[in-house]
């Protein structure tokens, strides 16, 4: 069976990251991984900005292009549910 190596920072060591490695048995489920931390990284970035989005001035809205009732409406939104300004 032929072995891949993946750097996965386990710890750091001398400043070096250390690398496992593993099987092709295994990458799969490191692919699942991969996929949950990016989704856990995008509802914490929703979940972060609609805290914050209702103690925004209203220059401040301007400069990301909301108005207060669209700024209003992205906080009351589930972070899990994507809007209308949220990236592909």
């Amino acid at each position: 069976m032929a072995t891949t190596v993946i750097p996965f920072p386990m710890h750091r060591v001398a400043g070096a990251p250390r690398t496992l490695t593993v099987s092709r048995a295994h990458e799969p489920r490191l692919a699942g991984v991969a996929i949950l931390r990016g989704w856990f990284r995008r509802w914490s970035a929703r979940r972060t900005l609609s805290r914050d989005l209702p103690f925004m001035t209203d220059e401040t809205l301007a400069d990301v292009g909301l108005s207060r009732p669209e700024a209003v409406a992205e906080a009351r939104r589930p972070f899990w549910q994507a809007g209308a300004h949220d990236a592909a």
